[in-house]
């Protein structure tokens, strides 16, 4: 289990910020045990049930903070999102972990990919040091603060109202969301970036433990711990399984939000099918070099959700070949989200 507290980690780092950050009380994970296969209740609800389904809220802490967010000058928003980015960073104590689709390995039924893809068949011991990563993945009103401070033009507008919206998991081409986590290095003094591939696995699985679906238990409850397609309250203004507010349901064990739905997440490392069997053992960073990035988490709008151990690969480029193979530019609400993360140097 993590330590009580992440002072010890963090006294060793010259940074003032983080002296902040290790103030925040560490996660106590709780006793939940990874099931040896994940239960689904049926992707289809009777209406009479459907009535019955709570109606998940975004925490009040969180709704309030990106209200103030898009308040005042924005000097005063910059101060809210650094106060919201310090708070919600959640302490990972490093360890060692089997990475890779572990699942099929062990005959979890209905999980592993019937095809010969293998990118995430390779389960190798990789070995972290401890990290932070932020519980929610960034909205459009964070996002929107960095924009602004810089100068730029806000993302997805054309979409506004539509399939943008201020609670909603912000979309963005991969330089843009490692220019935002590098931008919130520069506000906070700390050493932030995107998670590695392997950081952000080891978090999804609750430090690493052999949760398939990175729910409250392991487990696809839908209207409870994932969105169903039917809870228009809940997916308001959009109705869609993929662009909904953030932190409506559960957080995994380790405190984490939206890890297996709410759309894929950017992380830093390039991608390659061999990845697995070819990078360090330790802190891994990925290749060198590649044309795709890789990208994790899923949707809720099937009923695989987004496994913690399957990976997928986006190209981050802003321009894209259309149907005729033409290059035209990619709409950026279209593209994956992200989450931050601390990574100690």
């Amino acid at each position: 289990k993590p330590d009580a507290s992440p002072a010890a980690s963090a006294s060793s780092l010259a940074i003032d910020s983080m002296q902040l950050l290790s103030r925040a009380e560490a996660p106590t994970l709780a006793s939940v045990k990874p099931p040896g296969n994940p239960r689904r209740n049926h992707f289809h609800i009777k209406p009479d049930d459907l009535a019955k389904l709570p109606v998940p809220q975004q925490p009040q802490e969180l709704a309030q903070a990106l209200a103030a967010m898009q308040l005042g000058s924005i000097d005063a928003r910059k101060e809210v999102l650094k106060a919201k980015v310090l708070k919600d960073m959640v302490y990972v104590r490093g360890g060692s972990f089997m990475r890779g689709d572990f699942a099929s390995l062990m005959g979890i039924e209905g999980v592993s990919r019937m095809t010969s893809k293998s990118d995430d068949k390779v389960v190798k011991e990789i070995t972290l040091s401890d990290f932070w990563i932020s519980k929610y993945k960034v909205t459009y009103a964070e996002f929107d603060v960095f924009t602004d401070a810089a100068g730029r033009p806000r993302t997805g507008t054309e979409f506004e109202g539509r399939r943008r919206h201020p609670p909603i998991p912000a979309r963005a081409y991969w330089h843009e969301a490692k220019n935002y986590c590098q931008w919130l290095a520069q506000l906070t003094g700390l050493p932030i970036d995107l998670p590695t591939e392997a950081q952000w696995e080891y978090a999804a699985r609750s430090r690493g433990q052999f949760f398939v679906i990175a729910t409250d238990d392991g487990n696809v409850e839908y209207g409870r711990n994932v969105p169903y397609q039917s809870q228009s309250k809940v997916l308001s203004p959009f109705r869609e399984l993929s662009n909904y507010p953030g932190g409506l349901f559960p957080a995994n064990p380790l405190g984490l939000h939206d890890m297996s739905t709410n759309g894929v997440e950017w992380v830093n490392d390039w991608y390659a099918e061999d990845a697995y069997s070819t990078v360090a053992s330790v802190n891994p960073q990925g290749p060198a070099a590649g044309t795709h990035k890789v990208v994790r988490s899923g949707g809720a709008d099937s009923p695989l959700i987004g496994s913690t151990v399957h990976r997928y690969k986006r190209d981050p480029s802003i321009s894209i070949k259309d149907d005729d193979g033409n290059m035209v530019p990619a709409k950026s609400v279209t593209m994956p989200a992200l989450r931050c993360a601390v990574t100690p140097r």
